[in-house]
């Protein structure tokens, strides 16, 4: 009878080692969003393998923003989609801000979103119906047209049960194009009721290192939508003269920030996230990188 005391103790201490064991090693899921964006540009230098390896050691589940090229279907990016899925949540942005003006109307960016939910809608999280879309300057189309086309593809996302993102560029005040006041502008109140997700993109190297007081930023932003999750739809440190030190501090800058709002979920998504990281052995950046999500996850 002893014997099979000792015997039951030592199951049940390895059954709790194995256990303690693999939840170190397994991502945490959090209700802040981590995100990462990855792109084409990596492709012909790295393997999706050492992609897939390098999100999944990260402390934290990751959201991975996937852009997608104009030049390739929906349907070419099946066994990328299928293959990140199981170690990432993904948020797909099917038509990016500098390629949205190759859809003349709202008919033909509708389509792009039904062919890529036909193909990607069961490995997606989230949809992102609207990149940059205050970025007129690079758009070069009129705001109404550029929400008759996000409209258009909310729409067809929310038809299909998805969940909808949309993100906004803010500027440095100096250059005169207000973020706030295009919304209050050009977006419906279905858009401002209705997103699940509504992100802002700050690159500093645009400009001139100018640092907003994101807590009025996000206050403000939160107002126009009440009911969205908001965050930072993407940063990065991208200009030639970027280092890895510099690269670093960056992340630290951004993935550290406090909350701000009640429904602030994070998000940050670093530009060139594959090229900075990606092979992720001996890589310092993606170390740093780690380390950063570790310490805000509380692990």
């Amino acid at each position: 009878m002893l014997f099979g005391i000792l015997l039951a103790v030592s199951l049940i201490s390895f059954g709790v080692f194995k256990w303690l064991q693999q939840s170190r090693e397994k991502p945490l899921k959090s209700n802040q969003i981590y995100g990462v964006t990855i792109d084409d540009s990596w492709e012909e230098d790295i393997s999706t393998k050492e992609v897939v390896k390098a999100l999944k050691k990260l402390p934290v589940r990751p959201t991975v923003r996937i852009v997608m090229s104009r030049e390739r279907s929906p349907k070419d990016y099946v066994t990328l989609f299928k293959r990140i899925a199981p170690v990432a949540d993904i948020m797909a942005e099917p038509v990016d801000s500098y390629e949205m003006k190759a859809y003349p109307n709202a008919a033909s960016y509708k389509k792009r979103f039904e062919q890529a939910l036909k193909y990607l809608g069961p490995y997606t999280d989230i949809w992102e119906v609207g990149n940059e879309v205050n970025g007129t300057d690079w758009i070069k189309q009129k705001p109404k047209l550029i929400i008759s086309k996000v409209e258009a593809a909310y729409d067809t996302v929310k038809a299909a049960g998805k969940k909808a993102a949309v993100t906004f560029y803010y500027e440095n005040p100096a250059y005169d194009h207000d973020m706030i006041d295009w919304i209050d502008s050009y977006v419906p109140k279905k858009l401002k009721q209705g997103l699940d997700y509504s992100f802002i993109s700050y690159y500093e190297d645009d400009n001139e290192g100018y640092q907003p007081n994101w807590k009025k930023v996000f206050q403000s932003f939160q107002k126009r939508f009440p009911t969205s999750k908001v965050g930072m739809g993407e940063c990065g440190n991208t200009a030639d003269s970027a280092t890895q030190a510099s690269k670093i501090a960056m992340m630290k800058h951004y993935y550290r920030q406090p909350i701000r709002t009640k429904r602030y979920v994070g998000g940050y998504f670093w530009w060139n996230w594959v090229q900075d990281c990606v092979p992720c052995d001996n890589n310092e950046i993606y170390a740093a990188f780690s380390d950063i999500w570790h310490k805000q996850a509380g692990r």
